[in-house]
Order: C-alpha cells, then sequence, then structure tokens
C-alpha cells in the first residue's frame, strides 16, 4: 500500500506560513494532481512527501508509516522535476541505469530494468544519446523513465511539462495518463496549468496561500466550486463573475447586477431566499453566455454588451466584452461574425448561474 495522509501538516519559512495545517489523504493508486497560482504552496507539499523540505509539524505518513524524520532515500519515492536534471555527459541508458548501480545492483538486473522502462516509454532508440542530442519531449522521457526503473512506492511529478511547447504538453500529458494505467501506483503531480489538472487527476486539490480551497474530481470542481477562488481557477476562460442583488417581486426571485442592465429569473431555495435584498455575486461560464439563444435551453436572461474583441480558435470563439465596466467573456458559435468594438445582445442561461457570498466568497 502506498496510499499518503497529511495530518494537520504545516511549513514555516521564518514566520511566513507556506503551509497551513494541511489535513487530506491520498489513496493508494490514485492519481491527484496539486494545483494553484504561484506561490500557493504545492511544490512545498510536494517536497514534504518526497523529504526535501522538513514538516514544520503536523504528521506525514506514506504506506502507513510516519516518515517525518525519514530521509528522501528511505521513503521509497522518485521525483521527476521540470528541468530533467539528467547527467550531460550520460547516454539516456547511463541516465537511466545510474541509480541502479549506485543500490548495487547486478548489471544483467539493471539492463531488464532499464530495457523495460525504455519499452514503456517507447524510447529504445534514444538509449546511446546524451540528452543534449535530444528534443525537450524525449529527455523528459528519459527523466521519467529514471524515474520509473526503480520501481517505487509513489511518483512525484514537479512540474514537469512546463519547459515545452503546447503540442508537446499535449503529448506527454497522454504518455503520463497511459503510463499510469500501465503502471497503477501511486502518482502526485504539481502543475498551474489547470487543463493539466482537468486531463489527468482522478481528484485535484486546489491550493491558495498555503490552504486547501477544495479537494474534489475534476467535473464536480467545475460544476460545483466550494468559493470564489476556485470557480474563477478552473476553467479557460475563467467564470464571470458579476457583481449584483437578488431581489425579490410578485414573480419570485431575480439577479440583477449593479447597472440595471441585467435582470435574470432565480429559482427560488432557502440559501438564496435569505440573499433577498442584499448584494451577491453572481457567476457564470462563459459556455453558457450566447450570441442567440440555443435550441433545447429552457430560460435566458438578455442584457446588451460592448464587445472589444474576439478570439477566434477554429472550432469555437470567444468575444471578451464590458456590462457596464464589468468584463465578460462568451463563448460564440466557430461562423458567428461579430467584428468589434460593436455593441450586441448576449444571453445567459439562468439555470447555469451560480452564486457567491460578497464577504467569504463562498458559494450560496
Amino acid at each position: 500500500m502506498a496510499g499518503i495522509k497529511f495530518d494537520r501538516v504545516s511549513k514555516y519559512f521564518g514566520k511566513v506560513a507556506a503551509i497551513k495545517e494541511v489535513e487530506f489523504e491520498i489513496q493508494d493508486k490514485e492519481f491527484i494532481v496539486l494545483v494553484g497560482p504561484s506561490g500557493c504552496g504545492k511544490s512545498t507539499l510536494l517536497r514534504m512527501i518526497a523529504g526535501l523540505e522538513e514538516i514544520s509539524s503536523g504528521q506525514l505518513y506514506i504506506g502507513g508509516q510516519l516518515v517525518n524524520g525519514l530521509p528522501p532515500k528511505s521513503r521509497d519515492i522518485a521525483i521527476v522535476f521540470q528541468n530533467y536534471a539528467l547527467y550531460p555527459h550520460m547516454t539516456a541508458y547511463d541516465n537511466l541505469a545510474f541509480g541502479l548501480k549506485i543500490r548495487g545492483l547486478d548489471k544483467k538486473t539493471i539492463r531488464e530494468k532499464v530495457m523495460e522502462a525504455a519499452r514503456i516509454l517507447e524510447i529504445e532508440p534514444l538509449l546511446n544519446r546524451k540528452p543534449k542530442a535530444m528534443s525537450g519531449g524525449q529527455r523528459q522521457r528519459v527523466a521519467i523513465g529514471r524515474a520509473i526503473v526503480r520501481n517505487p512506492k509513489v511518483f512525484l511529478f514537479d512540474e514537469p511539462l512546463s519547459n515545452l511547447d503546447a503540442k508537446l504538453r499535449g503529448q506527454m500529458r497522454l504518455e503520463i495518463a497511459r503510463l499510469h494505467q500501465k503502471l497503477q501506483t501511486t502518482i502526485v503531480y504539481v502543475t498551474h496549468d489547470q487543463v493539466e489538472a482537468m486531463t489527468l487527476g482522478h481528484r485535484i486539490v486546489v491550493l491558495d496561500r498555503g490552504e486547501i480551497q477544495q479537494i474534489d474530481t475534476p467535473q464536480n470542481l467545475y460544476n460545483f466550486p466550494k468559493n470564489r477562488f476556485v470557480a474563477g481557477f478552473i476553467g479557460s476562460p475563467p467564470m464571470n463573475f458579476i457583481e449584483g442583488s437578488i431581489t425579490e417581486n410578485g414573480e419570485g426571485l431575480h439577479f440583477k447586477d449593479n447597472s440595471g442592465q441585467l435582470s435574470a429569473p432565480v429559482a427560488s431555495r432557502p440559501e438564496l431566499d435569505a440573499y433577498a435584498g442584499q448584494a451577491i455575486t453572481m457567476g457564470v461560464r462563459p459556455e453558457h453566455i450566447h450570441a442567440q439563444p440555443e435550441k433545447g435551453a429552457a430560460f435566458y436572461a438578455a442584457f446588451s454588451a460592448d464587445i472589444q474583441l474576439v478570439e477566434r480558435l477554429g472550432h469555437e470563439s470567444f468575444a471578451f466584452a464590458s456590462l457596464h465596466g464589468q468584463p465578460i467573456a462568451a463563448r460564440l458559435g466557430a461562423d458567428e461574425e461579430v467584428r468589434p468594438p460593436c455593441r450586441m445582445p448576449l444571453y445567459i442561461e439562468t439555470g447555469k448561474m451560480h452564486f457567491f457570498d460578497v464577504q467569504s466568497g463562498l458559494r450560496v
């Protein structure tokens, strides 16, 4: 078993808290992703698992064993860094074999392990090359292979794709997902890229300023964000936020933005009823704002917005607009003819609106 348990783990650098009483468990064979903006503490959390950072307080368990005082070499983990960390004077084969030689394995066993890793990663043709003769993606495969040959309990990945171009990142995401399916081992993966997080993780840990904001499956994070931070961080383009208030009239509850240009009916429920007459933040994702009502959707609220820019991606386009000074992004059809700057009506699917408390940021 190679589950990982954080029991009120904190990390301080002087008086600065980088990690604040983190408490959660990673299951055996789970692929979990730590995600958040720069400085949120995700790499510090990973380095504490590896034993590269001391824990200031709390307990950390790997496979049921308390590892607070255990040196990195005794934790049975392997880590892959973003800068590959290959020995430039060695061939790929020697880079893969080096750690095994240090451990005193015989040549036959070393060759078997190296060739098996090379087969899994499809890098057999690279084994006689040195790093300078490889592309970035090939170097990263060798770095991953060096971790595989050790057959560790836990794989740690620290932003391994950040040095690659967009096409290679997409390819390597598939490779890493395929690798997990083959090896069936525990993987903890750190990234600032929420697309990587959404496509790779069984569960995602969203961090901000050293605190866990939400732990959930990718789909639940997207559909049911716990607070405004998660809602704005997960999704590309991010969720739109419109400041306004909940009003009540003879027809029920409505959300009205502060400019008075948008009025959207809201289904009554106890949590929202309590906000009648109060300020609230409404959130809606760009894909739920359209240039015209779509067939099959039940309810829409229309408003006019000033379109400032259209980003065309081939299969779809995004319009970036302003609603009385508040930025709005809307997804358009690929063939939608919009020529900014212009003013045009947009339609919000009212059943897709989220609401957040203005003070706490929590989802209502």
